[in-house]
């Protein structure tokens, strides 16, 4: 099993970025995921990043796909000018719970600031 993606933003305000992000799995035997996001992210007193964003998966040969609004927030400790380590809780509330539930994650993440 594999997974590679990625997500990018622009800030169109200060501390108020929009993003988007894409993802692709491998489960093997023939079974694959497609995943894309589309959000946005607010840094309030720039470092402590609060997020709302719409995530959607489409599982190959699968009737039907799950899809979440996501809702996270955390700190932005910055280890340089434009790096940040960011840790975080998310919580993804299902838009088709009767296939798919609600899930909260705990997350560590990074960020590069263009």
């Amino acid at each position: 099993m594999w997974s590679v993606g990625g997500e990018g933003g622009y800030f169109v305000a200060d501390d108020l970025a929009i993003k988007a992000g894409l993802g692709y799995s491998d489960f093997g035997d023939d079974f694959s995921s497609f995943s894309y996001k589309v959000g946005a992210k607010y840094y309030i007193n720039s470092e402590f990043p609060v997020g709302l964003d719409f995530t959607g998966t489409s599982f190959k040969d699968f009737d039907e796909n799950p899809s979440y609004i996501g809702i996270e927030g955390g700190y932005a400790w910055f280890i340089s000018p434009k790096v940040s380590i960011e840790p975080k809780l998310r919580y993804n509330f299902s838009m088709n719970s009767d296939f798919y539930d609600d899930a909260l994650q705990v997350l560590i993440g990074f960020a590069i600031h263009l």
